[in-house]
């Protein structure tokens, strides 16, 4: 008995550690666009980092776990502040790369001007993730 709870405890566990991990998997032939539609929904609704670990890159999860704990609500709230103020992102330009894809958008920025965005996503394994993702106002 005292067994067969010890297996019962390590599969609890174990399921805990991949039911996230699980959520931010890829469906079957999704494309790079379809992820990063299916990431920006999930950074919409996250209240912590945590949350959108699973859609990081390898790269970006380092660096986000090398930030202390006690420090990642703060970075997280400045990175969603700045996140949200684009709106309407449209992704109008998708190019292959080595590791992934490069994502080309368009979205309006805070002050109702049009921003454009640079997507890196790398593939790992079968699964989209974001690399790096940058915004700027278009030259004028």
């Amino acid at each position: 008995m005292k067994t067969r709870m010890t297996v019962v405890a390590s599969a609890l566990v174990l399921v805990g550690m991949f039911v996230p991990a699980m959520r931010a998997q890829a469906p079957a032939g999704e494309t790079a666009t379809q992820f990063y539609t299916r990431y920006l929904a999930a950074f919409d609704k996250a209240t912590k980092v945590e949350d959108v670990l699973p859609y990081m890159s390898a790269d970006m999860r380092k660096q986000i776990e090398a930030t202390p704990a006690a420090e990642r609500p703060q970075m997280f709230n400045m990175i969603k502040m700045m996140g949200g103020m684009n709106t309407g992102i449209k992704v109008t330009k998708k190019a292959r790369t080595a590791k992934g894809a490069t994502l080309t958008a368009e979205a309006q920025g805070p002050d109702k001007k049009k921003v454009n965005g640079t997507i890196e996503l790398v593939r790992e394994g079968t699964t989209w993730k974001l690399g790096t993702e940058s915004w700027s106002s278009p030259a004028q």
